[in-house]
């Protein structure tokens, strides 16, 4: 059966263990955020930290805050490492002003909506450095990887910015990629072309060219990968990663190969791909 025919109820039994469909975008981040609170809350109570590898984009942190309050917890034992971060024509962090600034989304959508008494402590909100890029690295070896890392994919298949690296003058080959590591990029053409239609609107001026990455290594590692698909253009995205060839022309693909891999996908995802001759490109 061709791959992007098939429905999730025609997953083996493998793949339907892992895969859960919920009903929208809402229900996906209420099931993230106490995913989230589970951790922590064991983590509390062994008195160790928990770290997270974050995305910015696929999840809504309003709803962590919500399960927090709830419950009456406060995040002095979480650690974060996020994925990326844009960068300036220096290969520095563009600045907390920009639009896009990944650590201003953070900030503004999680942490400073917490009381500052209940936030991570200041060396416990980690961003990539491109200046000391291996330093993501020696933490993720320390402690043998993450408790959890959520990601979904861009258009290309992506993790983070981890294009094919075809797409990035890298080495071509599966092995070398699964241990690239923390590094500066040029963001792929298909990358860009994504950000413009889905983050800036095309706006091109805005749109920054370079950006520090965490590698395929770092994130492999954790201890469990959640995947979170919600788009319609996501439909075919988990199709060719769950159910095609491993390889690093798509890097998604790689997940298939972890050993503790939950995927969370709404309705609207789980759909067949329908073609649209007429290439609407606005996002349901």
């Amino acid at each position: 059966m061709n791959i992007y025919e098939m429905m999730a109820t025609d997953l083996n039994d493998d793949l339907r263990k892992k895969v859960k469909i919920v009903a929208d975008v809402a229900e996906l981040n209420k099931k993230i955020a106490i995913e989230f609170c589970d951790l922590l809350a064991k983590k509390q109570k062994l008195g160790e930290l928990l770290t997270v590898i974050c995305p910015v984009g696929p999840l809504d942190y309003s709803f962590f805050i919500a399960e927090l309050k709830r419950r009456g917890m406060n995040c002095h034992n979480l650690r974060t490492v996020n994925m990326d971060e844009y960068l300036d024509d220096n290969d520095c962090p563009i600045p907390e002003s920009h639009p896009l600034s990944f650590k201003k989304f953070m900030n503004e959508t999680f942490f400073n909506l917490l009381p500052e008494a209940d936030r991570p402590l200041p060396e416990n909100i980690i961003f990539p450095d491109p200046e000391a890029p291996g330093k993501i690295t020696e933490l993720i070896d320390e402690i043998g990887g993450a408790d959890i890392c959520w990601a979904g994919f861009g258009i290309t298949g992506h993790v983070a910015f981890n294009d094919p690296p075809v797409m990035l003058g890298e080495p071509d080959d599966l092995e070398s990629f699964k241990n690239c590591k923390t590094r500066v990029v040029t963001n792929s053409p298909m990358s860009t072309a994504q950000m413009l239609m889905g983050g800036t609107n095309g706006n091109a001026a805005i749109l920054p060219s370079r950006a520090i990455t965490i590698g395929m290594y770092e994130m492999l590692k954790s201890k469990k990968f959640h995947l979170t698909f919600m788009r319609n253009w996501h439909a075919g995205l988990w199709r060719r990663a769950l159910l095609g060839p491993v390889t690093q022309n798509f890097p998604g693909s790689l997940l298939q190969e972890h050993a503790n891999l939950e995927v969370t996908m709404t309705e609207l995802a789980a759909e067949v791909p329908l073609i649209n001759t007429a290439q609407a490109t606005g996002e349901e």
